[in-house]
């Protein structure tokens, strides 16, 4: 074979030596594993792995369609890294910080707002009441995307759920 090394090789490869995490919906039992994408956003991973174990208020974003976010504390702020402006895809995960007085107003009854998003179904795009948003892509799920991805939809209905993000380690 010559030592030719393919893209689903380098996927494969890469999938099995990433970090993992774990994102779930404690009170509906529901979780998904995502791999943290670390060769294209290492600052962003390395800060977000250092503040797992997190749970916090999960809410179904309004501008964006199929996309759940929670808020972080508006400390938390990490400069642009493996910039995603459209067309995100299902299992997506990302940071995004909007600066004070970003826009007029308060979206969310914030002035200010670090954030994580969770991308679970197409035609989705991360965007504000202005347009789209450049977002951190850090993350991708690679395991029971369906029923995270319900229990997200479920959201729209029923309003925000506690959202737990841990750590997952030893597994490849």
């Amino acid at each position: 074979m010559g030592g030719n090394v393919s893209v689903s090789d380098h996927r494969r490869d890469s999938h099995l030596l990433s970090r993992k995490i774990r994102i779930s919906f404690p009170d509906d039992g529901i979780s998904a594993i995502a791999d943290l994408l670390e060769a294209d956003c290492p600052n962003t991973c390395e800060a977000i792995w250092r503040l797992l174990p997190l749970r916090v208020k999960a809410i179904h974003d309004i501008w964006s369609g199929h996309q759940v976010l929670a808020h972080l504390d508006n400390k938390f702020v990490l400069p642009p890294e493996n910039v995603l402006t459209y067309l995100p895809i299902p299992g997506d995960i990302f940071y995004y910080y909007r600066p004070p007085n970003y826009f007029r107003g308060a979206p969310y009854g914030r002035s200010e707002s670090a954030e994580i998003g969770i991308v679970y179904d197409r035609d989705t795009r991360p965007q504000g009441p202005r347009g789209p948003e450049a977002v951190n892509l850090f993350a991708n799920i690679f395991s029971t995307l369906d029923g995270f991805a319900m229990a997200c939809e479920d959201m729209i209905y029923r309003g925000q759920k506690d959202l737990l993000i841990e750590k997952l380690e030893g597994v490849g």
